[in-house]
């Protein structure tokens, strides 16, 4: 049996989204785990509606969440500032972040518009699928 190169290992083990890989061969073992981040609910959720001249206004918490696993960066690079802070107004489309997976970088985009109210992830950290990365309201 072929065993491949522990980069192409690590890549495949990141790409599978697994958290635990056990190799052993003869005397040999190869052991890759990925502790578990614990996050905050990331389903949508509603607030109390304040009255405002009589009428309910909504006011929802969202989070925009990670699209698959990888490792997620607030900016284009280590030297320029991050794409979304704190209290930005962003748009549906706008781009929050970058994820890295298998080596290819792929913007993350808010399918929602409203406020920065905060940021979960902080750069340079790994993400599962679904990972809560920003919290906006709207």
């Amino acid at each position: 049996m072929e065993i491949p190169s522990l980069d192409e290992l690590i890549s495949k083990f990141q790409a599978a989204g697994l958290t635990h890989l056990e190799i052993k061969n003869g005397e040999d073992k190869i052991v890759l785990k990925k502790e578990a981040t614990i996050f905050p609910n990331a389903s949508v959720t509603s607030e109390q509606a304040p009255l405002v001249g009589g009428e309910a206004v909504e006011n929802k918490k969202l989070t925009v969440n990670a699209p698959f696993v990888g490792t997620f960066y607030t900016s284009p690079s280590p030297q320029e500032e991050p794409f979304v802070k704190v209290g930005d107004q962003i748009q549906k489309g706008q781009i929050i972040g970058i994820i890295e997976a298998m080596k290819m970088m792929t913007e993350v985009k808010s399918d929602v518009a409203g406020i920065i109210t905060d940021i979960l992830i902080t750069n340079d950290s790994p993400v599962e699928y679904n990972t809560p990365l920003v919290v906006l309201e709207n």
